[in-house]
């Protein structure tokens, strides 16, 4: 791997060398790895904690954070599972493997994807992915992760999406290295990674593709229990469905990302992030060159009594080809559980908007870019949204009908153009629907998301889900306007 620009990486790895011991407050103990948050289902969909959780296996969306080590307990200190041979292994004194895997199943029903802009117009498929892998750890200092990927389809009528079909590829492989020993926990990892930070609208391995997004990067992190910071510079993985995936050679992506832990019942990130791309590739204005984006945001989460809450603002500034970047995005989303009514049920509440392009001509691009996200998340399940150009409400109730095992979320979004010239974007940020001369107005459409989570135990879970598009006055004036629909049923086992 060749990776350019690296003095940035080295300036900020050596900032955290030198102020470390200072910032981090007390040091994290061995073996527990932040909590990683999974945002791939709506967050009230997934299971939800009732007080501290009982030692046992536990699967993270990101399956390197996964922590074993509770195994050289005592038998009756936690709760046995079958897999528990292959986790936490000890080979030798100091060596320790863990191995692990998920198959996952998914039948997607899609219709008029494109507003019946595409033949034909139905398309109903198969989605497989099979994940095995290998965490091999020299005490707390040394470690690799390794995990490979199958991922196809089957049945497809339409073009194939670029993120449905690797078949026996890496998906990923680093090294860890504790740089400076038990007292401060400072690790440094190289290889091929998932990155996935705050509420993931910005940086998400995004799971719900059959290929989840990762990069071949180097990484330089902190976690302790008042901070974690993490710095990296890295490349974008391109899935090649025939042949062996590669890094993207001309995309630069570096950033640091912090998260103080110690407001009570609170939670406050703060991040820079940088993209360069060498490509050449063409802005909202017409204009082809290389570009530097900068995109600074923080966010803020927490819960008092029944409510939970949580606001994400971003700026962004730089170059793109001759004109200059000025952008800006905000979400803001909240809820109350009744935790003592029946069924637990939560109404909750979003805002997200990010700005667009009125004028083509004044050397600005005004374009807010969505960077590596999960749009899914937050823009609705069917992807025809994304977070550029875009104002958006949704409200949403959830409900736990059945010994909190399966949970029940519908969710309606309402959405607007923030700039009438600009274009509709999609989840991965492709425009879609352009009308330069702004006639035809800004409302988009309606999505009503109906999702039901069945957790069958501690590896296994069920989801189904149903989506319709009600397509609004921009769409009808711009081209075919059809309604949209997606009907899907997906299988998941870990171990």
């Amino acid at each position: 791997m060749t990776y350019q620009r690296t003095p940035r990486t080295a300036i900020l790895a050596l900032a955290v060398l030198i102020g470390g011991q200072t910032v981090w407050g007390q040091r994290s103990q061995p073996n527990q790895p932040a909590r990683a948050e999974s945002v791939d289902e709506p967050a009230a969909s997934r299971p939800q904690p009732q007080g501290p959780p009982p030692v046992g296996p536990t699967f993270l969306n990101l399956r390197y954070d996964e922590d074993f080590s509770y195994l050289d307990g005592a038998p009756e200190s936690y709760t046995a599972d079958v897999f528990d041979p292959i986790k936490n292994a000890h080979l030798a004194e100091h060596w320790r493997l863990t191995l692990g895997g998920e198959f996952r199943y998914r039948l997607e029903a899609e219709t008029n994807q494109a507003f019946g802009a595409t033949e034909p117009a139905q398309d109903t498929f198969h989605l497989f992915r099979y994940t095995l892998h290998a965490d091999m750890k020299y005490r707390d200092s040394f470690r690799v992760f390794v995990q490979g990927l199958s991922a196809f389809d089957e049945d497809r009528d339409l073009a194939p999406r670029g993120s449905d079909e690797n078949k026996g590829d890496l998906q990923q492989l680093f090294f860890d290295l504790r740089v400076r020993g038990d007292d401060l926990p400072l690790t440094l990892r190289l290889g091929r990674q998932e990155l996935q930070y705050g509420a993931e609208r910005f940086v998400s391995p995004f799971d719900w593709a059959d290929v989840r997004r990762r990069f071949d990067g180097i990484k330089l992190f902190v976690h302790g229990d008042a901070w974690n910071v993490d710095l990296w510079y890295a490349k974008p993985v391109v899935v090649q469905a025939k042949r062996r995936d590669r890094l993207d050679e001309d995309y630069d992506f570096y950033g640091c990302y912090v998260t103080y832990k110690q407001i009570p019942r609170h939670v406050l990130d703060v991040y820079i992030l940088a993209q360069h791309n060498t490509g050449n590739p063409t802005n909202v204005n017409g204009r082809a060159g290389d570009f530097t984006r900068y995109t600074l945001g923080s966010r803020f989460r927490g819960k008092t009594a029944g409510f939970d809450y949580e606001t994400e603002w971003a700026g962004q500034w730089g170059h793109w080809a001759r004109d200059s970047i000025q952008a800006w995005a905000w979400a803001v989303d909240g809820g109350y559980t009744f935790d003592e009514a029946s069924w637990s049920p939560r109404v909750g509440l979003g805002f997200d908007w990010a700005t667009g392009d009125d004028d083509p001509a004044d050397g600005t691009v005004g374009t807010f870019d969505q960077l590596f996200p999960l749009g899914h998340q937050y823009l609705g399940f069917l992807d025809l949204v994304g977070r550029q150009n875009v104002a958006a409400v949704n409200v949403s109730l959830t409900a736990r009908p059945i010994a909190k095992k399966v949970t029940s979320r519908l969710a309606f979004y309402s959405f607007w153009l923030s700039e009438n010239e600009d274009a509709l974007y999609n989840a991965g940020g492709a425009a879609v629907r352009r009308d330069p001369s702004g006639r035809s107005g800004h409302d988009v459409g309606h999505e009503l998301d109906w999702t039901i989570v069945w957790t069958i135990d501690v590896h296994q879970s069920v989801l189904f889900g149903y989506s319709h598009f009600w397509d609004g006055g921009f769409i009808q004036e711009t081209s075919f306007s059809e309604n949209a629909d997606l009907l899907y049923v997906q299988y998941a086992y870990k171990f």
